[in-house]
């Protein structure tokens, strides 16, 4: 047979009777006055709860014990929060030194690589032999003309030799 589940109003009366001072008559009163939580109680005060049915004394100790609830609810979930946001950094901190170590490491191949090709274009420019030069192909035609690397040049004459020495007085 299956259970029947708790409706909002019994599960109400049930955070309510977990107060000090508040036992199930109570915490029904305080629902059929739509008090379901111990924020509703600091909310209505202790006028809220004569309007409910409750007596001064008891309404103090009630409101005493609420507010003591609600404080230790806020100081569990001010250090969730804290415990959250440690954990966030601890997280953002180590992803970013993982991510500085791939940057370091990329950096690290890339001058290796980098190495790698000056080393292979020095060994290619090293093995290349030098050009040897060519000597001109003198070639004599004629008395007068010489050939030199497939051009000719005229051979000068002796009168033009001393034409050239020779100055004008």
């Amino acid at each position: 047979m299956a259970k029947k589940k708790p409706s909002a109003d019994e599960k109400a009366v049930e955070r309510l009777t977990s107060l000090p001072g508040v036992g199930a008559k109570t915490a029904w009163k305080l629902v059929s006055a739509n008090i379901k939580t111990s924020a509703a109680i600091a909310r209505v005060g202790s006028k809220g709860l004569a309007k409910a049915g409750i007596t001064g004394a008891l309404a103090t100790r009630i409101i005493a014990g609420a507010a003591k609830s609600a404080g230790a609810k806020a100081s569990t979930k001010a250090k969730k929060a804290a415990t959250k946001v440690k954990s966030t950094a601890k997280a953002v901190s180590a992803k970013t030194s993982k991510t500085t170590k791939t940057i370091k490491m990329s950096a690290k191949t890339a001058a290796a690589k980098g190495k790698s090709k000056a080393t292979k274009a020095v060994k290619k420019v090293s093995a290349k032999k030098p050009r040897a030069k060519k000597k001109a192909a003198v070639t004599k035609k004629s008395n007068k003309t010489v050939e030199v690397s497939s051009r000719t040049l005229k051979t000068p004459s002796l009168k033009d030799l001393l034409k050239k020495i020779k100055k004008p007085d």
